[in-house]
């Protein structure tokens, strides 16, 4: 899928940089370091920001995806988390967030299923009402995404993205 660029980021994470980064021990995804390294901090459709892959950077996996992190254990230990349909307690307890949606939804990747140098990646609702298998990798969810399967992803009322990016 060819991805068109509307702004330059800001943040452009360097692949040395990005092989660097650890998350509860574990590497970044591969798909996620070429898409950081290549297009960096920003909005994908107009609608998804992806982290910045910038360790230093107030938006970065790092930041963000901790903090996030933080209100998906506080949702589950408060029994506010809806696990439906693809997910459970323990699913949710090994999410770690790179993105997220202008309408609430976060993207995670499940740190304990990695295949190659990917792990599955799933879709959070909004207040953490709904937790939906998304994806093998960022590629495959930006793929869906701007297709009809956004709806599979993220919920009926969605329609197609374009495939657009606009650096922040």
């Amino acid at each position: 899928m060819t991805i068109h660029t509307t702004a330059v980021s800001s943040s452009i994470a360097t692949r040395r940089g990005l092989s660097s980064v650890r998350i509860a021990g574990c590497r970044l995804p591969e798909s996620y370091c070429e898409f950081a390294a290549t297009h960096g901090y920003g909005r994908f459709g107009g609608l998804v920001i992806i982290y910045s892959g910038a360790p230093e950077h107030p938006d970065s996996v790092l930041a963000q995806g901790a903090r996030v992190k933080g209100f998906i254990d506080d949702a589950t230990a408060e029994g506010c988390f809806e696990f439906e349909p693809d997910g459970d307690e323990v699913v949710a307890s090994r999410l770690y967030p790179f993105a997220a949606s202008e309408n609430g939804e976060y993207f995670a990747w499940d740190l304990n299923e990695r295949r190659k140098d990917e792990y599955s990646i799933y879709c959070i609702g909004a207040r953490m009402a709904g937790l939906r298998y998304a994806a093998e990798s960022l590629g495959e969810l930006l793929e869906k995404l701007c297709s009809a399967s956004i709806k599979d992803v993220m919920g009926p009322g969605y329609t197609p993205l374009l495939p657009t990016f606009e650096g922040l």
